[in-house]
């Protein structure tokens, strides 16, 4: 079969915000101090900005923008107090979120698993921006991801620990020889230096997780598809990282990650073919005690 590099892109023009995941209310407290809160409906933390147009007789200690993580939940974000006892007071603010955490760090630099399963002859291959595609006088150089093509349907598994933060396996498509799909099924997740997973081009109906679930490297996340597409049979991979974009907005970057082999960890830079391995030491690199009981009484 001929692969065409036309396949091996990422749309980035997805909104995480389609719904609204987080909402932000004030309340005050006996005191005067207004108290601004965060909700958080989903299984991972976001991060937030407040932006305060208006404080009138308001002190905030992170002055008009302050930046927060809203984990799970009910959250106080920050403390508003008066500046003079007795007098009046008012404010007006915005918002905005994004997924992850913002301030995510890692204590070492992770290794991520090939999400494929262990032994399968794989060839991964960096993906090309979708501007790419668009004319010959389109040109974008902005790392989007990698590809792992296979011959063979497969299992597509975790390639580190963390939570899953989204399940979209419901689209089923009909029409052949696909280099791009607006809309495909995919798998995120969140882990603890903040980062997103996005596994993309997935068998609808497939999975073996559900949001909230947590999963470790190499845990059976659904099935491989790709049948329709160009590049035939392959997993698209995407870590994304929350920045600020500014002062008052958020941005996802999408970042080169180190991957295991049998022989040492490699980042994708050009097409290579290998044999996966899933190496013991990696699949217990981010795990404390609890999870490595946890994961062999399941394994």
């Amino acid at each position: 079969m001929r692969f065409s590099n036309i396949a091996l892109f990422l749309f980035l023009c997805i909104s995480f915000e389609s719904i609204a995941q987080v909402t932000v209310n004030s309340e005050r407290d006996k005191d005067g101090n207004v108290l601004i809160f965060a909700n958080n409906t989903q299984s991972i933390p976001y991060s937030v900005i407040l932006n305060f147009t208006t404080l009138q007789n308001l002190t905030s200690t992170g002055g008009r923008v302050v930046t927060a993580i809203a984990p799970p939940g009910r959250v106080q974000l920050t403390k508003l107090r008066p500046t003079l006892v007795g007098q009046g007071t008012n404010l007006n603010y915005s918002y905005s979120f994004a997924k992850g955490n913002v301030y995510g760090k890692n204590k070492g630099e992770p290794i991520f698993l090939i999400p494929v399963a262990e032994g399968a002859e794989v060839t991964a291959q960096q993906m090309t921006h979708i501007e790419n595609n668009l004319g010959p006088n389109r040109s974008n150089d902005e790392y989007v991801g990698v590809s792992f093509r296979f011959k063979e349907p497969t299992q597509i598994v975790a390639p580190r620990k963390g939570i899953i933060a989204e399940v979209k396996m419901s689209v089923s498509s009909n029409k052949e020889n696909l280099f791009f799909a607006d809309s495909e099924n995919h798998i995120e997740i969140y882990h603890e230096d903040g980062t997103i997973t996005r596994l993309m081009v997935l068998k609808p109906g497939s999975e073996k997780v559900k949001v909230g679930d947590q999963v470790f490297p190499g845990d059976i996340l659904a099935e491989s598809s790709g049948e329709n597409y160009s590049s035939g049979l392959h997993v698209r991979m995407a870590v994304l990282k929350t920045e600020k974009d500014g002062s008052d907005k958020f941005k996802y970057n999408v970042i080169p990650v180190k991957f295991a082999t049998d022989n040492g960890t490699f980042e994708v830079s050009k097409l290579t073919e290998l044999i996966v391995a899933h190496p013991k030491e990696v699949i217990e690199m981010e795990m404390n005690k609890k999870d490595l009981k946890k994961y062999y009484a399941e394994n």
